[in-house]
């Protein structure tokens, strides 16, 4: 099997990004929920250390320097109560915390802090599916699909293989007759009292959200793969 180059326009686009992103990495902006645009997040900082790590990989171009200027902010700013935290200043956790470790790799799936994330989040999120963060109110903060597939494919990478099992379950549960996943399920919510106005904005929770299905195919592969 042969590998063409990458065309030199391509490079051209990543180098721009890489430059754009390792410029203003330091700086408040809105998180991947489109929320709290005036804080900093160790999710969006883990996106940027694994997007530079890929470029450096792809390229030649490291960026070795912000890279260990992240991963040091983040060990001293980023944690709360042995746990990363969902922004700086605010120590719940938020499912997307995975991301540190799952895909980004800014740290490992097994290191202490990460563990200690995972197991809160099932503790504190993870009443069957996974909630986003437990103030979270956004018809009415229910249990997202792709989360429960996301924090599986984590367990499966720590060797958690019944409790990555019993994610895939439920998610499977929730497909309709025509096998579509929906956004998040209102069952269990964190305020009931949210979910009515929600519905009268922008109808019924999205159904089918290509980011469930592909998370959900993600998994399903990664245990396929890695069983």
């Amino acid at each position: 099997m042969t590998t063409e180059p990458v065309r030199e326009e391509w490079l051209q686009a990543a180098r721009t990004t890489a430059d754009y992103i390792e410029g203003l990495w330091r700086f408040p902006c809105y998180d991947c929920w489109e929320e709290f645009g005036k804080e900093i997040h160790p999710h969006t900082l883990a996106t940027i250390y694994g997007g530079l790590n890929a470029y450096g990989e792809l390229t030649g171009d490291l960026r070795g320097q912000t890279l260990g200027d992240i991963l040091e902010f983040l060990q001293s700013h980023g944690q709360a109560d042995g746990h990363w935290q969902k922004f700086i200043g605010n120590s719940q956790v938020d499912t997307s915390l995975l991301a540190l470790s799952t895909p980004y790799r800014l740290v490992q799936p097994h290191e202490p802090v990460m563990r200690r994330t995972a197991e809160k989040i099932e503790a504190d999120l993870a009443p069957a599916g996974v909630k986003r963060y437990a103030t979270d109110t956004y018809y009415g903060g229910g249990q997202w699909i792709l989360l429960a597939a996301w924090l599986g494919w984590y367990w499966w990478e720590v060797g958690e293989k019944e409790k990555a099992m019993q994610l895939r379950c439920w998610i499977e549960a929730q497909a309709d007759e025509r096998g579509w996943l929906p956004e998040q399920v209102a069952v269990g919510v964190n305020d009931e009292s949210m979910v009515t106005p929600w519905v009268a904005k922008w109808g019924d929770s999205a159904t089918p959200l290509l980011w469930s299905h592909a998370e959900y195919l993600i998994l399903t592969k990664f245990m396929n793969d890695e069983g």
